[in-house]
């Protein structure tokens, strides 16, 4: 996958996860997003090889809330 793609991958199932996060905590996005932008899901979910980015953001919600 080129890089621009995958990149927008990458940022798409971020956004919608933090979206997600923020309705669950019923907190803004941009709170949610730079917490999650610190977490080890991030830093995973934007580590090509471990594919998190293909599992959707529902996946990308649940490990966050177990770090």
């Amino acid at each position: 996958m080129k890089t621009e793609k995958l990149n927008f991958s990458m940022n798409l199932t971020a956004t919608l996860a933090v979206e997600q996060l923020a309705k669950i905590e019923n907190k803004n996005t941009d709170e949610v997003l730079i917490s999650f932008m610190k977490s080890d899901t991030a830093k995973m979910l934007y580590d090509d090889s471990t594919k998190l980015w293909w599992d959707g953001p529902l996946s990308v919600v649940e490990l966050y809330e177990e770090e």
